[in-house]
């Protein structure tokens, strides 16, 4: 039986990895320094575009005041715009810009790459179960 602490060792070998080679690659994607939680903010705006931040903030399992700074900065960048929402003016709308799209496009690209060579040693068929594994976490 798998214990919970080798459970826990493992999972933080592979994001860290993933993490350590992201650092490595994205100083050449992004040089306006958005960082890891930038790039994760703004692919989940991606996803789920125009929404107000409590939307943003719950899909990212955040608070909005965690948020807040981020979305300044990535605003200030150019990445992304903040908008009244017409039906409550106590809201705010997210939306991507064409140079935050631009950004996710190269950013996913480098993502990608990396992802590919951590599981590089786990078969098609691995990969779909890590996947669907991960899923029911």
């Amino acid at each position: 039986m798998v214990d919970s602490e080798r459970i826990a060792r493992e999972l933080d070998r592979v994001v860290r990895k993933i993490d350590a080679q992201m650092h490595r690659r994205m100083p050449a994607v992004d040089c306006g320094r958005i960082g890891p939680m930038g790039g994760l903010l703004l692919m989940q705006l991606q996803a789920i575009q125009p929404c107000p931040i409590q939307t943003l903030a719950t899909a990212m399992g955040r608070d909005n005041s965690q948020l807040t700074r981020l979305i300044r900065d990535l605003e200030s960048k150019g990445l992304l715009t903040r908008e009244p929402s017409p039906s409550d003016g106590r809201a705010t709308i997210l939306s991507l810009t064409a140079e935050g799209t631009e950004f996710l496009k190269a950013a996913k690209s480098t993502l990608a790459s990396v992802v590919d060579e951590v599981v590089a040693p786990l078969s098609q068929e691995e990969r779909q179960t890590f996947v669907s594994l991960l899923g029911k976490i």
